[in-house]
Order: C-alpha cells, then structure tokens, then sequence
C-alpha cells in the first residue's frame, strides 16, 4: 500500500470516529496497518497491544481471552482458526454481543491490499431488542411479538412480513436497507411488486429489472421456490417464501443479498470459460490446437457421414521452417508461424470451417460441406498470399516464406472408413508436395 493510500484511509478512520463507528485495516497477509480510537473504545483489550503488523490471530487472541470461559479456553485455537477464516472470506455482515452492546461488524476487500473491517454498536431500546425497533416511532403489528421481532432483527437477511392479503405490514431493518426504505411506514401496506417497482424509482429499467416483473408475476401462480430477482446497481437478490406459517393466515418472506455470490459465480463461469478456451487453443497463434482438431474432425465425419456431405482437409507445412529457426533464431520462427496463422484465419471465413494448428510448424484447415474444386482454390489464394508476405528485420532483412499444402475431400463411400484415412490421403498429399519442389498444392 502506497503513501497516498495509506494516507487517505487515516482520513477515513477519522471521519469514522467522528460517526461512532470502529475501522481496522489489514494487509493481504493479515497483518494490522492501522486503526482508529474507535476501535480501541469498543474494544479495549487491545489499547496499548496492538500494533502496526501485528498478526489478526494476535487481535483474535485478545479478544477470545477475555470472553471465552475456562471450560472454553482449550478451544481457542480452534475459535481462532474460524475467526482468521471469516475474515478472509465475510462477505456478508452479522452481529454478535460484546461489553453489554450489540455489534454489527463488516469486512470488505481493499482491491488487492487486504481487508478492511467496520464495527458499529447497536444499543437496545427494549429489553432483549436492538436499535433498529423503536416502539414510539413504529409500533408493532398485532400478528408479531416482540420477542419474534427480535429474533428476526438479529437476521443479516431481511424479512418481509405480509396479511393474508399479501399486502406488508412490517420488515426488518435489513429488509428496509436492502429496497431503500427509510422505515416501517414506507411499507404502507403495499403489495411487495410495488416495493419491488420503489426500488427502481429514478433508475433506468433495465431487461433485468423487466425479468423480475415477470418472475414475481410467476410466482403468485406457483409460489414456494426460491427465486432472484436483480435490484439497481447490479445487486441481487433471493426470496425464500414461508407461507402460511402463522395462525392469522401472515406469512414471511426472506430476502438474501445474494450479489456477491453470484459475481463469484461469474467469475467462475468466464475463469472456466477461459481455462477450457485454454484447453482447446495454441497459446502462441491462437488457433485452435491438435486437441481440438481431434474432437472436431470426428464430430464433422460423423456429420458428413449421416447427411451425405463432403469433408475437405488441407493440411500445411511451413517449408524450411527448421532453416528458419536455426539461422535467425526461435523468435523469428514464431513470428512467422502467428503470421501465417493470421493469414489462415483471414482466409478462412466460412462458418463450420476450422483452423488449427497441428504441431511444429503445420497446420490444418477443416472444411465441411466443401468439394474438391472450393478446397484446392482456398488452398492456391492461402498459398500465395502467404508467398506475398514479406518477413524480417533489421538484422536479418526482408525475406519470403512458402508453404506446402496436401489436400484430400472425403464423400460417398469414403465415410465408411475412419476420420484418421482423411488425415492420411492430406497427410501423403502434403508430402508429395513438399517433394516435388515446395510452395504448391498437391491433391490426394
């Protein structure tokens, strides 16, 4: 973490002492930056203890020895272990009781420098309830105790409790937060599609937002499995219904921020996506590898054979490519295979076609649904365009290359043989080019 940064969280910790709220900022290996006077308020067992680079396991230990019992105490490494991992991993915030208050504590990734972590007590105006129920200010329905409202305003989750009209007559805090309601009164009774449509008030709808309108009309037709639905400024969320569950015919539904698992998710699917575009790609020209050449020439034999179609394959060799490599180096040689490659996929437009690079300095062109007269002239406008490529450099100065092409067309009664007889007639094609002088095209 640079000056700067550090410098501009300093300032974030005073403004938060300023609002009553305790920060602690650690590194991505765990380790204590700084704090605010906060923190060691709500926490006093570390005044005078902690310090810059302290471990958060040390942080850990302070705080379990002055809470757990004696019965407890062997189990502190244990306690430990889970309270490192939370940290490193809480992507939600919860709550839990120290020095007479209820705190809710968050933790929040610092792009790569570590991991921030944000206290704020709660203090109870009832008996056993937290700040977030005022009795004077919204008074509870009939149909919910106090002790069940308790009990729900400790959820991270919002709730949402309706009549048996489906019409909301109270929430928790989280609920409130998470549809940008100031309170209880903002419910007004409402049908939750309306509090739905609040939330994207002012904002420009979106096919999301629209996805949603209809998912939640689906549900009043088949109600009971969970569903999510997307909120303004990609946020998410999933709603678990419990109905029927009190005796006045009220039911409860439960809402689940769920937008950090599914950016997860997605970053899993594109992180798959890539390691399995990986799998089938040559890393130096981008074509598709002799793996994926494989899988596709037996899928396309398989085709051609049932629809009674053409096959054409025209296998390439670069000649004197091991000259090549040998005079003026292996990274001249690779930047004439990625040129060549480029000019394959230029020429090679047609959908269902493929282009691969087969090994060394060969390549192969797939090309179903082709004749013998479309793939030798592909194979002539590949092979002279690649002869009117102009290569080197500085120290090696302009120079040409040439390649060799093989060609062979499957159709008919050539399908009862294997996809490997099509590889062999472009293969000895390809050899018969190369000798009987190079840079030509000779057909099996």
């Amino acid at each position: 973490m640079n000056t700067s940064d550090e410098a501009a969280l300093r300032t974030l910790a005073t403004a938060l002492d300023q609002l009553e709220v305790a920060l602690c900022v650690f590194d991505e290996e765990d380790r204590t930056l700084l704090w605010n006077d906060t923190f060691l308020q709500f926490f006093p067992e570390h005044a005078g203890h902690v310090y810059p680079g302290e471990h958060y396991r040390e942080n850990l230990r302070r705080f379990y020895r002055q809470r757990l019992s004696e019965e407890e105490l062997p189990s502190m490494e244990r306690y430990i272990d889970d309270g490192v991992l939370r940290h490193r991993s809480q992507q939600r915030s919860y709550e839990f009781d120290h020095h007479g208050y209820r705190v809710r504590v968050a933790s929040l990734p610092l792009g790569g420098h570590g991991r921030v972590r944000l206290w704020r007590k709660t203090q109870p105006l009832l008996t056993g309830m937290q700040d977030r129920l005022n009795p004077q200010v919204a008074p509870l329905p009939a149909s919910i105790s106090p002790d069940a409202a308790t009990a729900l305003e400790s959820l991270a989750d919002g709730v949402l409790m309706v009549d048996k009209h489906d019409l909301a007559i109270w929430a928790n805090h989280a609920f409130l937060v998470l549809y940008g309601l100031s309170g209880i009164a903002d419910l007004a009774r409402r049908h939750f599609g309306d509090i739905y449509a609040g939330a994207w008030l002012g904002e420009e709808p979106t096919a999301r937002y629209t996805a949603g309108l209809a998912a939640l009309k689906e549900r009043q037709r088949f109600s009971g499995a969970p569903y999510e639905l997307a909120l303004p400024h990609d946020r998410w969320v999933r709603i678990v219904e419990l109905r029927g569950t009190q005796a006045n015919g009220c039911s409860f539904f439960s809402h689940m921020d769920v937008t950090e698992s599914r950016r997860q998710q997605e970053e899993l699917r594109l992180l798959t996506s890539r390691l399995e575009s990986l799998a089938v790609t040559d890393a130096l020209t981008g074509l598709a590898n002799r793996r994926r050449f494989d899988e596709v020439l037996e899928a396309e034999w398989r085709r051609a054979q049932r629809a009674g179609t053409t096959l054409a394959l025209l296998m390439m060799d670069v000649d004197h490519f091991k000259h090549l490599n040998d005079t003026h180096g292996h990274p001249f040689g690779d930047e004439v295979l990625k040129r060549v490659g480029s000019v394959l996929a230029q020429q090679v437009q047609r959908t269902g076609s493929l282009v691969a690079r087969y090994g060394g300095e060969e390549f192969a062109v797939l090309l179903p649904g082709t004749d013998a007269q479309g793939a030798r002239e592909l194979a002539e406008s590949i092979r002279q365009t690649v002869q009117d490529l102009v290569h080197g450099n500085e120290r090696t100065g302009p120079m040409g290359v040439t390649v060799s092409i093989g060609m062979a067309c499957a159709s008919d009664g050539a399908f009862n043989a294997y996809s490997a007889m099509l590889v062999d007639m472009a293969d000895r094609a390809l050899y018969e080019a190369k000798r009987t002088g190079r840079n030509q095209v000779a057909c099996a």
